[in-house]
């Protein structure tokens, strides 16, 4: 890997294993691709050194309770935009915040446990962040696909 960022044909195929199934063992991915199981360490453990991979949990959200999810579009203050978004990015029910480009500031991710829930939070919290002024709010039906960057 030339480049920090740089990923070969290896790591892609480690990368596409692991995404696969996380727990699989470096002798089964060696056996799927004819790549040698210590190539496969060592890559692997190149790739976190140089933060290209991070391993953690992911709870599914319906098994823990979370069956609810919306993706809002949030307007702020010009003059109260950071404080905003750091205010956002503290409530524990909002798992993502993200800066966007258009009619809106910020796009959030939200979790609950039921509608009366969501609606609870964003009435009485998200809309009471100062420097919030305009939401677009959009309930999640369906989880279609959720995963990180191709491979």
């Amino acid at each position: 890997m030339d480049n920090e960022s740089e990923l070969d044909d290896t790591d892609l195929s480690i990368l596409r294993l692991l995404r696969e199934n996380a727990r699989m063992s470096y002798l089964e991915m060696s056996r799927r691709t004819g790549i040698a199981d210590a190539t496969i360490q060592h890559r692997l453990k190149r790739m976190i050194k140089k933060g290209l991979v991070k391993l953690t949990v992911r709870v599914d959200p319906v098994a823990s309770g979370y069956g609810v999810m919306a993706v809002i579009l949030v307007q702020t203050d010009t003059e109260k935009h950071d404080e905003a978004k750091n205010s956002l990015a503290s409530l524990p029910e909002v798992t993502e915040v993200y800066s966007v480009l258009g009619e809106y500031d910020l796009m959030i991710k939200v979790w609950a446990k039921s509608l009366d829930e969501l609606n609870r939070t964003i009435n009485d919290k998200i809309r009471g962040v100062d420097g919030v002024e305009d939401l677009a709010e959009m309930v999640m039906v369906e989880r279609v696909k959720e995963e990180g960057p191709p491979m």
